[in-house]
């Protein structure tokens, strides 16, 4: 009975000289840190409901997460974990971690980075048709670590969000390149200006004109970058694809809206629509003034010669 006594008395003491040194310190990770390691739980939790900003959030996710399987609340730990894992894909646990909590972490870390990497596809092309090209290729890089992780680097579900991904990204510095090189437009050739010469008749600006009017001289591409195409597997390496898009160039050169005439397939489709957002041409011209303009184009995705090669190239224009 003594011995235990003892024993209760000690705990107690430690308890008590923990919750005192963690209430002499300003950070509030450190006392929930102090708070676990006495296990005092519930007083750990609290420590940690209102961070200040600038606060090590994963510490507290992972210092909740320990405390809630402290206190045999895992489905509690699993959501603390979770919304770690939302706010960092790329967050690993250190091995020398509790065992315990190092395999939920895995358990949910598998579980959750499906959804987040659609979400990270979501908000990178968001980036990408804003023009953000820069956010836009940090984004897919980070994507393509995440679906690099071994937890889905196997995941068939996945395979098209993998081919997307990477398309996107290769767009992205393709766009960025192109950018660039179009920065500084060249001038307007003297035929080009002679045949644009101004007239006493001003178009309707309302109306859309297409190869069918002979008048019109058609819109020059300035930017007109193709996505690489990257077939899945080697069946795709060996078929010619043939399609077209249709895109409709406004007064400023900028593309108004683009449409499939003729599907190639469902990933390339979506590269080459994205990717004909952002081309830009010198605009249509008609008695010296710029118009609309309905531009059919033509694309073909290749087979190797040897037709098990890698493949990978841009789409070419007919």
């Amino acid at each position: 009975m003594k011995t235990y006594t003892l024993l209760a008395l000690t705990l107690l003491f430690a308890a008590g000289s923990a919750s005192k040194s963690a209430a002499g310190t300003d950070d509030p990770i450190e006392t929930a840190k102090s708070l676990y390691l006495s296990a005092s739980y519930q007083e750990a939790l609290a420590a940690l409901s209102n961070l200040p900003a600038g606060s090590d959030l994963d510490s507290a996710d992972k210092y909740r997460a320990l405390c809630f399987l402290g206190l045999d609340r895992p489905n509690d730990a699993d959501k603390a974990l979770e919304t770690l894992v939302k706010r960092r894909p790329l967050y690993t646990m250190d091995a020398e971690e509790s065992p315990k909590l190092v395999a939920l972490f895995q358990t949910t870390r598998a579980r959750t980075l499906p959804g987040v990497a659609r979400t990270m596809f979501a908000s990178a092309r968001e980036a990408f048709e804003k023009k953000d090209l820069a956010a836009a290729s940090s984004q897919f890089s980070d994507l393509l670590k995440v679906l690099a992780a071994p937890e889905l680097s196997n995941a068939a579900d996945l395979s098209d969000l993998r081919m997307l991904a990477d398309g996107f990204a290769k767009l992205t510095e393709q766009q960025l390149i192109a950018d660039k090189a179009a920065a500084a437009p060249p001038p307007m050739p003297a035929s080009t200006a002679a045949a644009e010469a101004p007239s006493a008749s001003i178009p309707a600006r309302s109306k859309i004109y297409t190869a069918d009017d002979s008048l019109v001289v058609a819109p020059i591409p300035q930017v007109q970058t193709m996505p690489m195409w990257t077939p899945p597997n080697d069946n795709y390496r060996r078929v010619t694809f043939n399609g077209s898009i249709e895109v409709v160039i406004d007064e400023n050169g900028a593309v108004e809206s683009a449409r499939m005439s003729q599907t190639l397939n469902v990933i390339y489709d979506q590269l080459l629509l994205a990717a004909a957002k952002n081309w830009r041409y010198r605009p249509a011209m008609l008695q010296g003034q710029p118009v609309k303009y309905r531009k059919q184009i033509k694309v073909n995705l290749r087979p190797t010669s040897s037709g098990i090669g890698p493949g990978v190239g841009p789409g070419t224009i007919e």
